[in-house]
């Protein structure tokens, strides 16, 4: 019978140890029968909208501001994330608590501290066998009235708390003022106040706690363990230990105990996204066993979110070609305006000459032949000779006025603003002013096969320009003989002027003969002026401007 007996005890050991590997494979055995049989599942809202939307590719509106995933697991727990954004997976966890609360004479709870755990603890691989237990050191003070201290390790958080929690080594000294151990209200073996300290479940589902006895009972406290595989209830491992008279409301309690952990939410749940930038995404749900290791099940959703209109490529190279467009109509409608007032004011000016030239010609031009009249008549009817005089200075003076007002009225009248009546009045004048000084002319014009419009600055100047040049050989060439040549050459118009005289000394060209003048007028309307001394003796003056 002796013989038998470590036999029994030491299956017994065996069966205990591995409790909690069987309860384990249990869950993971029955939840993962459950995802195969119904898959976790993924509703997508949009902007706060309460229209879901369903399937595995979607689209959604451009400038989502308000994205939710409402998760619906057939595991215990998940993880998701969303991937494009965020770089690890994130899980839905709460608190499981190691709690100390302490009694006064009547047995009312008096004040209570909380120790709370979260997530997985540093050692946590898998099984309970397999982790490391994390050392955990935490203080209170006994309060003035307390005679008794419960310890209580609960999953007593949310309804859909899910997950493993198990301690072992607990001991409770009490601290004196200097930060020394001066007595032991609880032992690392379990003893408390020279006997074993009672620990008992509790909970809407107590059969979620158990315990497995160490091997060596001397040397630590058995471990105690919630595992909590149910959303909809909860679990407590308790004791209660006496609290010497002595230290009640004047020392401090140091509690010491190992702990291992992997805590969880079930249940559905909602992951909120704001303000997703345009791009494609996938949110991942992966089914987890409740020690936390993947399920190879879950669901995946693809994702993208477009740019916002006002943000897209095309809408900012359409915009800036609407307004180059705009700009181009704009440019071209306010270049057309200042052609449009240019072309009023032009006309405005030309019924100005007109009206000018006509008054000259209509009224002093009228009033100047009438006064020649009257002069040529006096000199007829008059026996004196120096009245006669008089009267015929009077009347060739007058004859003279009228060519310089017939001069001013064909420059004036905007009628004349082509080439083919400059060519005709240059041929009239040279003519004109020739004969008046006996001189042999020669004017050898151009043929116009196509009239052209010219400025009248342009018929100004050049006319002028011409009539100068003639004055100067009349006045100073003592020429007996004068050229003139008119071409055009790719819409440049050439006069050439030719005599056959002295030529232009240099004491001539310093003292002026208006040859300044000369090449100012020319160059005001883009042309140049030129002298040639030729060989066989006299000067050629070649004027050239730009018509257009």
């Amino acid at each position: 019978m002796n013989r038998e007996l470590p036999e029994i005890v030491l299956l017994i050991k065996l069966i205990k140890a591995h409790q909690i590997l069987l309860l384990t494979a249990l869950s993971c055995s029955l939840h993962g029968g459950l995802a195969a049989a119904e898959a976790t599942s993924v509703d997508v809202f949009v902007n706060r909208d309460q229209r879901a939307q369903r399937g595995l590719n979607l689209t959604l509106p451009a400038g989502t501001n308000d994205l939710r995933f409402f998760v619906k697991p057939q595991s215990l727990s998940v993880r998701y994330k969303l991937e494009g954004l965020d770089e690890d997976w994130r899980q839905q966890v709460d608190t499981i608590f190691l709690r100390v609360v302490f009694y006064n004479q009547n047995g009312d709870p008096i004040q209570m501290d909380p120790f709370p755990t979260s997530g997985r603890s540093p050692g946590w691989r898998k099984t309970i066998e397999d982790s490391d237990f994390t050392p955990r050191e935490e203080e209170v003070t006994v309060p003035p009235d307390a005679v008794s201290m419960s310890l209580t390790m609960t999953t007593a958080g949310p309804a859909t708390l899910v997950g493993i929690y198990a301690i072992r080594d607990i001991m409770i000294s009490s601290m004196g003022e200097s930060g020394s151990t001066t007595r032991v209200l609880m032992s690392k073996s379990g003893f408390s106040q020279g006997s074993k300290a009672a620990w008992n479940k509790s909970g809407t589902h107590a059969s979620m706690a158990s315990k497995i006895e160490p091997d060596d009972q001397k040397d630590s406290s058995p471990i105690l363990l919630i595992f909590d595989d149910d959303i909809n209830a909860h679990a407590d491992w308790g004791t209660r230990i006496q609290i010497p008279p002595d230290i009640a409301g004047r020392e401090t309690l140091e509690i010491r105990w190992k702990e291992a952990y992997s805590t969880g939410l079930g249940g559905n749940f909602t992951a909120i996204y704001d303000r997703l930038p345009a791009g494609k995404y996938r949110f991942v749900v992966e089914d987890l066993s409740l020690t936390g290791e993947p399920l190879q099940s879950g669901v995946a959703i693809s994702l993208v979110v477009p740019r916002v209109f006002w943000k897209s490529f095309w809408f900012w190279g359409t915009t800036a070609l609407v307004l180059s467009l705009i700009s181009i109509l704009i440019g071209r409608y306010l270049i057309r305006r200042k052609i449009r007032l240019h072309l009023e004011n032009e006309r405005m000016i030309s019924e100005e000459r007109r009206r000018i030239a006509l008054d000259l010609h209509d009224d002093i031009g009228t009033r100047v032949s009438h006064i020649s009249l009257v002069a040529s008549h006096a000199d007829n009817t008059i026996r004196h000779e120096e009245a006669s005089k008089a009267f015929g200075q009077i009347s060739s003076m007058s004859r003279d006025l009228i060519g310089a007002l017939s001069e001013s009225v064909w420059m004036l009248n905007p009628s004349n603003d082509d080439l083919e009546s400059l060519v005709d009045f240059l041929y009239r004048l040279v003519n004109e002013l020739c004969r008046l000084k006996n001189i042999r002319c020669r004017v050898d014009a151009m043929f116009i096969t196509e009239n052209q419009t010219i400025r009248h600055e342009f018929r100004h100047n050049v006319s002028l320009a011409v009539k100068e040049c003639v004055n100067n050989v009349l006045k100073h060439s003592h020429a007996t003989e004068l050229k003139m040549k008119i071409e055009l050459e790719k819409n440049v118009l050439m006069i050439n002027i030719t005599d056959n005289g002295i030529g232009i000394s240099d004491k001539s060209q310093r003292t002026g003969l208006g040859l300044d003048s000369l090449e100012c007028r020319m160059k005001s309307i883009g042309g140049n002026c030129a002298f040639e001394h030729l060989a066989e003796g006299g000067l050629r003056i070649i004027l050239s401007a730009p018509i257009t």
